[in-house]
């Protein structure tokens, strides 16, 4: 009976001493901030769904950092969201990461601008990913795809250059009817 104690305990022991696969994690952290003037954002829902299911949202604070420890074997999207903003999402797929990383975890520093919500104006160009990230095989790391993103960038610079515009046209008779010069004529005065 005893020594039957002995090897449950043993093997107990050497179970608790083995490293976990389940060990390794996914950093990924950043701060979101306000796209012109680079304020940090409150308030903004950071919100993790992994493969197609929602998982987690997060609040950022008043300094805008976010944090999120995502798992290998899975492909996440990771949304940002404010009721004022325009959303944007970025897809990380970790489902090639090996059992056994060569290191313990991966870091991903992610930083995210957002900018104000204007109805009407087409923003189907963020329907898309602003980001993807995938594991690969010859480099032994998770890095983002900077084709896919060099692909992007030109189509969002000329999304950005028309909803500047707009926003400008739209701010410009609120302009006019706050401004404080007034067409009345002056009180002349003789002294």
């Amino acid at each position: 009976m005893a020594s039957n104690a002995g090897r449950v305990l043993v093997v107990l022991c050497t179970l608790w001493c083995v490293p976990r696969a389940s060990a390794f994690h996914i950093h990924l952290h950043g701060v979101v901030t306000e796209y012109f003037t680079g304020d940090h954002m409150k308030g903004v829902q950071v919100r993790l769904v992994k493969d197609s299911i929602e998982r987690e949202t997060i609040i950022t604070s008043g300094n805008g950092q976010y944090e999120l420890f995502l798992e290998r074997g899975y492909d996440y999207v990771i949304w940002f969201h404010r009721k004022d903003m325009v959303t944007k999402h970025v897809r990380i797929d970790a489902r090639e990461i090996p059992l056994f990383p060569d290191v313990p975890f991966y870091d991903m520093d992610l930083q995210i601008t957002l900018f104000e919500w204007i109805a009407g104006f087409d923003f189907t160009v963020l329907d898309s990913p602003i980001g993807m990230a995938a594991y690969k095989r010859t480099v032994r790391n998770l890095n983002w795809d900077i084709s896919y993103t060099d692909a992007m960038r030109p189509q969002v610079q000329r999304m950005m250059v028309l909803y500047e515009r707009e926003l400008i046209a739209r701010r410009k008779p609120l302009a006019k009817a706050g401004s404080t010069t007034s067409t009345r004529k002056r009180r002349e005065v003789e002294f």
